[in-house]
């Protein structure tokens, strides 16, 4: 199975608390965080009400109907090539506080369309207060197997929009190593600091779990990091409690080569600048822009060449309940125009549940929604063959 990378709001989380969704979550549902959820997250999943008895389990469905402008052909494995109805993933989780100052966000993953039961993202991380350099803050270490997913700020690729996805459909072929090129193959040690005068800092390494671990986990094998891969990241981030913004620059490096070879790999080079900026009001009409460019140099076979990938999204909700989100994207790669990528995405959505007055709250959480891709340019083809690819997918995810 590849690597999953959608991603959500749990219940867990909210029974832990004792507080909604909406507390922690734009729009009532995961994963885009109020700055709220980014401290709750930095604290290492484990702020409580105080009360006995919370299992940190939940459970999730993605299911989605999708439709491209023309037939695919060959279609996907096991579907037609045109509007197909799926069962995306059926995922499982261990998320929340495990003991003092330790929790997890553990998922585990059914694929519908690959057909097999994998791990999935995996974020275990220790967090306490503390004092640093004359500042109160927040220090901690995170185990993760995907670089960008123990971010808080929903600008780097494991978090930022689109929060789900078609299988089933064509998409983006080229990105940098931070998207999603290793994630589900590696396990990672970072420390973060998070201080109270809005400086955040985060610094690790990355190595690739053994083809046998792989197995076990059902995870595709891919290339695997030759030695260690050193992820940094820094941020200023501030909450005004009626907005926050952060500012950051993040990167990574690795050489890659296939499992067991010998010698020199390919290697890549990422360095990037993010910010996100939200307003929150009195929660009435929420709006946020989250955005990340990244330049990737890369070494691939002997021959240097430059990739930078821009991803734009601004959305609104109204009333924690009714969302817009309008998403630019573009891709490029100065080896070859065969690479190069752009587009739009929208998605309107509807969370019914996820507010403290929700019915069966802080069990039942439910997204509707319908997303459209339109691909001005798609890996190197331009015209009616890029909006041959176009995609309207609706989406029904539900999670307890």
């Amino acid at each position: 199975m590849s690597f999953v990378p959608d991603a959500l709001a749990l219940p867990s989380y909210a029974r832990q608390t004792g507080e909604a969704c909406d507390s922690c979550h734009v729009g009532s549902f995961g994963p885009q965080l109020t700055a709220h959820g980014m401290k709750f997250k930095l604290g290492g999943y484990t702020d409580s009400d105080g009360k006995p008895g919370h299992l940190p389990l939940a459970a999730m469905l993605i299911a989605n109907y999708t439709h491209t402008a023309q037939d695919q052909d060959p279609p996907p494995d096991d579907f037609s090539k045109n509007n197909n109805v799926a069962m995306q993933e059926l995922s499982g989780f261990i998320a929340g506080k495990l003991y003092d100052h330790i929790g997890t966000f553990t998922q585990i993953t059914y694929s519908g369309v690959d057909k097999v039961t994998a791990l999935d993202n995996t974020d275990i991380r220790y967090a306490r207060e503390t004092t640093l350099f004359g500042q109160e803050g927040t220090i901690g270490v995170t185990v993760n197997n995907n670089p960008s997913m123990q971010d808080p700020f929903n600008t780097l690729p494991a978090w930022r929009f689109p929060y789900t996805s078609s299988d089933l459909a064509p998409g983006v072929e080229a990105g940098p190593l931070l998207d999603d090129m290793i994630a589900g193959t590696v396990y990672g040690i970072t420390v973060y600091s998070q201080l109270a005068n809005g400086m955040y800092a985060e610094l690790g390494n990355y190595a690739s779990f053994s083809n046998n671990f792989l197995d076990v986990i059902n995870v595709e094998q891919g290339q695997e990091i030759n030695g260690l891969a050193p992820y940094w990241r820094v941020a200023y981030f501030k909450d005004n409690r009626s907005a926050s913004y952060s500012v950051g620059v993040h990167g990574m490096s690795a050489e890659l080569k296939d499992h067991g070879a010998s010698g020199a790999g390919d290697k890549y080079a990422d360095y990037g600048v993010d910010g996100h900026y939200q307003f929150l009001g009195n929660r009435m009409n929420i709006m946020s822009v989250n955005g990340s460019y990244t330049h990737e140099a890369r070494d691939v076979a002997a021959e240097k060449s430059n990739l930078n990938q821009l991803n734009v999204a601004g959305s609104y909700y109204y009333d924690k309940s009714y969302g817009g989100t309008l998403r630019y994207f573009s891709t490029t790669d100065d080896s070859s125009a065969k690479l190069d990528s752009n587009g739009w995405m929208l998605q309107a959505d509807w969370t019914p549940f996820g507010k403290e007055n929700s019915w069966q709250a802080p069990w039942a959480n439910l997204r509707l929604g319908l997303q459209y891709t339109i691909y001005n340019k798609l890996n190197g083809e331009s015209g009616s063959v890029a909006g041959d690819a176009n995609t309207l997918m609706g989406f029904v995810w539900a999670s307890l």
